[in-house]
Formats: structure tokens, C-alpha cells, sequence
């Protein structure tokens, strides 16, 4: 076989091939350096390969002090880089500056490459030093001190990405004139932090400006003495979210929505997300229906917990000259709640939603499924078990507003499955007639509550079918394992006996009216679907 070099493929193979191993190595700080270093050792084997290689190299560079940036400007500056390889390779820039001790001004440094490299993302990392995070005392970042003493100012500063952790602000309000001094921020994320004056923001001190039209994602997370709600509102006073989408600040829908949604995050949860974009994704320019997605998850794995909204806001159709002056209204929402306290068999009351729901132009209400999370099937046998009994929603039900369906998240984002998983309205409306479902070899030959709920949250016909083939057998199962938990019970002794729930009768109304003992033997017993979905 005669000898391949870097010359026998092409520079754009090479390129594509180096980009997807980044794609690899994206998430992990630690892979992504180590991946840099098997790419210098790469560019040594020829000439051909080291001149591809270099621009992989530098794509995404981090700077941990004012030298750093002073040496990446003596690259830029120097009179070769416009005709090397380098010259457009640069797309982030992630500036990282740790305190105490109190910064000296290096902003400038960032003010002077914006100017040389148009084409790349710069990023603001401000974080407290490891030391000085293990002490309990808070650390004062004043955040205007990393300014020099002349222009450039905050305002001409091309920053896409703000980053602070462990610092100490005077007030929300001086966290909002910061975000609002980047024109050009368009995600910012904020932890551990601790407010002095943790009040509302005081919108009259805010600099005179719009807030900032790219700003699309905020993050606000693990702030001392601050509670959930609190956050959420501060990150959705941040985006200015209500005001973007014409809506007003105090406007009813709205505030019932966002007062319902609050209610409904679990204590355990400890930072907000807050993302604004079109309904289509992109960011919100005005010109089409705006998308709020309120995330109250600590993190954005799609495995965790989470309570998730979103909320599409519309403009009523209007004859006037200014698309701005068209009055927006809440057009439909979509809710993915998935945490521990929907399995006991009780889910959280969505019946807060009702005012907003009852006000004109609203058209849908939405409760998404993650398919293949434990977790999310078990809330949603719960809410169809409640909707089945009646025991709330039914307003929606009645409005023709509600649906149940199943979706995936790729990428973070949903992804419907279609028309076929869903649970519409009709099915609903008729379960008395819909629990007759014929089981064959089974006695009863009929579905009971519980087993009417777990059928219809497999939302997919044949996984329907399925589950009433296997039913009973399930049945026998679930019995023996009750018989185990009623057989463990009696050995112990009287002062550690519990209340114990009735045996499962997989009977139907009936029965006796027996669904609650029903419905707690099994969440003691832990017989859950193990094919719960797609």
C-alpha cells in the first residue's frame, strides 16, 4: 500500500472530520482540552497537517487573566495573521476573570479584538477563585470596576455570552443595568449569588435603554436567601418578557399564569431558567408569535426533574400602522412537569391555570410526556387518572382546550410525535363507556381506574394492545406482590404497623368504590407498566 499523507484527502474532509470530534468533546471541559492536546501532537506528524489542523486549535480559545488576552492580541496584531490560517478561525472567545482580588481594568483588551475579529463570540466568564468560595462570607464583585477610566465604555463591549458565579451584588436592580449595558448579550447565567438588597427591580434606576433586543436565555440559579419564585421572576424581569411580546407588565393573563406556574414548583428545585424566542425558535423579533419557556430544573438534563412552560403569546389582528400596537394575548400552553411528588398518586392541582384559560383567544393546553421517562409516565397515569374521576380540569375539558400527548427531547428541544400520541378531549369526556374495554381470559373482563389510566397513557395503539394482552397475567403479579406486602406487615411488631392498604380487587366501579386503597397499594407496591411508552 503506498504511504497516505495529509495532502491525499481534502482540506475540507479534514475539517468536517475535525469538527465533528469537537461536537464530541463539547460538553466536558476536561475532554475537550485533552482532545486539543492529541491535535498538536497530530500537527507534528507533517507540514500538510499542521497547517489543518491550527485553525481547529484556535476556534475556541479561553483567556484566564489580562495576559492571556494581551498575548492572543499580539497574535491578532501581528502583520502575518491576515494572510495565515488563523484569519477567520477564531469563533469563541471565552474571556475568564476570577476574584478577589479586586479586578483591574482589562475589558479593553476584549473592546480592542471585537474590533479585529468581527466574526467571533465573545464570552464573559466572571467566577470567585476556588479559595475564596470555601469561605462563608460573600465576596463583593463590584461590576462596573473592570471598566478603565476611559472609553471604551460597558455599552460598546460585543459580549454574547455573560457568565457570573459567587458574587456579591449591591441590588437586582444593579444586576439589571449590567445586563442591560451589552446590546449585544444574548445569554447570560447567573449562580450563587447573594444580593444585599434583594427587593424587586426598581425599574426608574434602570439605564434609560431597551433591554437588550438579542437577549434570549437567562439563568438564574442557587442564589443565597433568594427563593425559587423570586428568581424566576428577577430572570423573567431580566428578559423583560411580558414587554417584548406586548404584553403588560401587570396584564391578568399573565399574572394568573405566572402566579400558577410558581405555585407549582417543588421546593427542591434551585435555579430558574428563562428562554424567549419565537414560536418557530428563533430569536423574538416582534413580527411573529413569541415562545417563553419558564424552566424551573436545577440543570438541563433531560432526565431530571423539571417543570417546563411554554407559553405562546400571539397579537390580535389589527388594522393599525404599528405592529407594536396590536394588543397580545396568550394563545396556548404547553406543560412538561416531571418530579417525585407526582407519584404518591395525588399530582399537583393545574386548576390554577383556569383564569387564564378563561379569559378570550385562548385556544390549547397542552401536558407533554418525555417518552421513556419513568418518571413522566407515572405523573401522566396520575393526571388521566384524576381527569378520569373527574377530580380536576374538567373546565378544560368542557372549553375543548386540553390534551395529553407524548413527545421526545432532541437537542433540548421537543419534539411531538405526531397526531397518533395523543389523548384527546373525546377520549376523555367518554371514559365510562371507554373502561369497557374487552380483556380476553380475564376476570373481570373490563378495565378498572387505574388500569383505564395506565392503557390510555401508552398512547400508542399497539402498546395498547399490548398491555391488554399481558394484563392478566400483570394482574396475578400485582396480587402475589400485595400478598407479600399484607404477609411482611403482620410480622412486625404492633408499634411499628402501619395503616396498610386493601388488596388490589382489579375490580371495576363495582367493586365497592375501592380505587384509593387501590391506587396506594400500588404506589407501595411500586407495579408500574414496565413498557410505559415509546
Amino acid at each position: 500500500m503506498p504511504p497516505v499523507t495529509g495532502a491525499d484527502l481534502p482540506s475540507e474532509v479534514i475539517a468536517n472530520i475535525l469538527s465533528n470530534f469537537a461536537i464530541l468533546a463539547w460538553d466536558n471541559v476536561n475532554k475537550y482540552r485533552s482532545w486539543k492536546q492529541g491535535l498538536v501532537a497530530s500537527s507534528l506528524v507533517c507540514r500538510y497537517w499542521s497547517e489543518c489542523i491550527r485553525p481547529a486549535l484556535f476556534e475556541d480559545i479561553t483567556s484566564r487573566d489580562a495576559s492571556d488576552l494581551s498575548f492572543i492580541e499580539g497574535i491578532v496584531y501581528s502583520p502575518q495573521f491576515n494572510n495565515s490560517s488563523l484569519n477567520g478561525a477564531i469563533k469563541y472567545l471565552r474571556a475568564k476573570h476570577y476574584f478577589p482580588p479586586l479586578p483591574q481594568p482589562w475589558l479593553h483588551h476584549l473592546h480592542s479584538l471585537m474590533a479585529h475579529l468581527p466574526q467571533t463570540e465573545f464570552w464573559c466568564y466572571v467566577k470567585r477563585e476556588t479559595r475564596a468560595s470555601q469561605l462563608s462570607v460573600p465576596v463583593r464583585w463590584p461590576p462596573f470596576a473592570a471598566l478603565p477610566r476611559v472609553p471604551p465604555s460597558f455599552y460598546s463591549l460585543r459580549l454574547s455570552v455573560i457568565r457570573i458565579i459567587g458574587s456579591e451584588l449591591k441590588s437586582t436592580t444593579e444586576l439589571a443595568r449590567l445586563v442591560d449595558s451589552f446590546p449585544a448579550v444574548q445569554e447570560c447565567y447567573f449562580s450563587q449569588l447573594k444580593f444585599i438588597d434583594p427587593s424587586p427591580i426598581i425599574r426608574a434606576r434602570r439605564i434609560p435603554r431597551k433591554v437588550p433586543r438579542a437577549l434570549g436565555i437567562c439563568v438564574i440559579s442557587e442564589c443565597a436567601d433568594v427563593p425559587i419564585s423570586a428568581q424566576a421572576r428577577l430572570a423573567l424581569d431580566l428578559l423583560a418578557a411580558a414587554p417584548r411580546q406586548g404584553l403588560a407588565a401587570e396584564d391578568p393573563q399573565w399574572s394568573a399564569l405566572l402566579d400558577t406556574l410558581l405555585a407549582l414548583v417543588p421546593s427542591g428545585f434551585r435555579g430558574a431558567r428563562m428562554d424567549l424566542y419565537q414560536s418557530g425558535g428563533a430569536p423574538l423579533d416582534g413580527r411573529a408569535p413569541g415562545r417563553v419557556v419558564l424552566g424551573f430544573s436545577e440543570t438541563d438534563t433531560p432526565d431530571d426533574d423539571q417543570l417546563t412552560a411554554n407559553v405562546w403569546v400571539e397579537r390580535a389582528r389589527a388594522t393599525l400602522t404599528r405592529a407594536g400596537d396590536a394588543p397580545a394575548y396568550v394563545s396556548k400552553i404547553s406543560l412538561t412537569a416531571s418530579f417525585a411528588s407526582a407519584e404518591d398518586g395525588h399530582p399537583p392541582s393545574f386548576d390554577g391555570f383556569q383564569e387564564a384559560v378563561d379569559l378570550a383567544r385562548f385556544e390549547e393546553l397542552w401536558f407533554y410526556v418525555r417518552a421513556g421517562n419513568a418518571q413522566d409516565e407515572a405523573g401522566m397515569q396520575t393526571l388521566v387518572r384524576s381527569l378520569l374521576r373527574r377530580e380536576q380540569l374538567t373546565w378544560a375539558l368542557d372549553r375543548g382546550v386540553l390534551w395529553l400527548s407524548l413527545c421526545a427531547i432532541i437537542n433540548g428541544k421537543v419534539r411531538e410525535w405526531g397526531d397518533i400520541a395523543y389523548i384527546d378531549r373525546r377520549t376523555l369526556l367518554s371514559a365510562p363507556a371507554g373502561r369497557s374495554v374487552p380483556i380476553i381470559d380475564a376476570t373481570p373482563p373490563t378495565l378498572d381506574n387505574n388500569e383505564h389510566a395506565e392503557h390510555l397513557s401508552l398512547f400508542f395503539e399497539d402498546k395498547r394492545a399490548d398491555y391488554l394482552r399481558r394484563l392478566p397475567a400483570l394482574r396475578i403479579e400485582r396480587a402475589k406482590a400485595k400478598a407479600r406486602l399484607l404477609e411482611e406487615t403482620s410480622e412486625l411488631p404492633a408499634n411499628q404497623v402501619t395503616a396498610v392498604p386493601a388488596p388490589h380487587t382489579t375490580a371495576g366501579e363495582g367493586a365497592g368504590g375501592n380505587e384509593t386503597e387501590e391506587r396506594d397499594a400500588d404506589a407501595l407496591c411500586g407495579d408500574k407498566d414496565e413498557d410505559g411508552g415509546r
